[in-house]
């Protein structure tokens, strides 16, 4: 659920407590839960400020940062606090750039290998000073679970058949589809791979920044885990299906693990239909 709070309170709070120039002050595209806006200090520094009921995707993109900069394109979150005494404030770096799903095919293609390297870049990063898999404990840096599999098994877990088919029918869904995802989804689980990857858990779309052809942030890290990089790969694929080219040239290229990348796909493809 997103904030409502109105376009005068925001600017009221950035200008009286942040020094923000009002005539920099103005609304960006908002994620599906905060509301988003650019300013300016006195100082000339260019910000975005984002206002939401909880703080935990901002502490995750603080996080991101401090844990992955220098490594990976991810903008410094400055500040954290209470807005409204029912909502949170992140203010952190603006970065140039427009979303990459606002991009046309013809200009993807043309700078596919950037963003390919940038994909990998965070799938072969080095985690080997943490352990687990799954959500990472922002104070431990570790994974919430002991492997993939258990991670997968205990999010699976949730889409038993009764409740996948009363939410298909609310939706005017054929109930066999709902059987259909449970069973692919149960049937490809043991082919996840178990190799520890770093994986941003909405990797793309509005979350991957494009700027003069270039990969300028990755953004949104709330999903923030270790485990199988097809994971992102496949979630990109399910909803704009050939984007980023070939899932086994790609793992090739980059030496990352390669074994049943069909059944994987399968596997988080049907994880994402439920």
């Amino acid at each position: 659920m997103k904030t409502t709070h109105s376009t005068e309170e925001i600017r009221h709070f950035l200008q009286t407590s942040k020094g923000a120039d009002p005539s920099s002050i103005k609304s960006l595209q908002e994620g599906h839960s905060n509301q988003a806006l650019y300013f300016e200090n006195r100082t000339g520094d260019k910000l975005v400020l984002r206002i939401a009921l909880g703080e935990d995707d901002f502490l995750h993109d603080k996080y991101a940062h401090e844990k992955l900069h220098g490594r990976l394109p991810v903008p410094k979150v400055w500040e954290i606090g209470m807005f409204g005494g029912d909502s949170f404030y992140c203010i952190s770096e603006y970065i140039d750039g427009v979303p990459s799903d606002t991009i046309k095919q013809a200009e993807i293609d043309t700078m596919q290998p950037k963003i390919l390297n940038a994909y990998a870049a965070i799938f072969t990063i080095d985690i080997s000073g943490s352990s687990g898999y799954g959500p990472i404990d922002l104070k431990t840096d570790n994974g919430e679970f002991g492997s993939w599999h258990e991670k997968l098994a205990c999010e699976l877990k949730r889409f038993d058949a009764e409740s996948v088919r009363s939410h298909a029918t609310n939706i005017g869904l054929d109930l066999t589809l709902a059987d259909k995802f449970i069973a692919q989804a149960t049937a490809n689980l043991p082919f996840a791979s178990e190799r520890r990857r770093l994986v941003h858990g909405d990797l793309g779309f509005d979350n991957m920044l494009i700027c003069n052809g270039e990969v300028a942030a990755f953004i949104d890290w709330a999903k923030i885990s270790y485990g199988d990089w097809m994971e992102d790969f496949a979630n990109f694929d399910f909803w704009w299906p050939g984007r980023h080219g070939d899932k086994q040239a790609f793992a090739k290229q980059y030496g990352l693990d390669a074994e049943h990348l069909e059944e994987r796909e399968a596997l988080y493809w049907a994880i994402t239909a439920l």
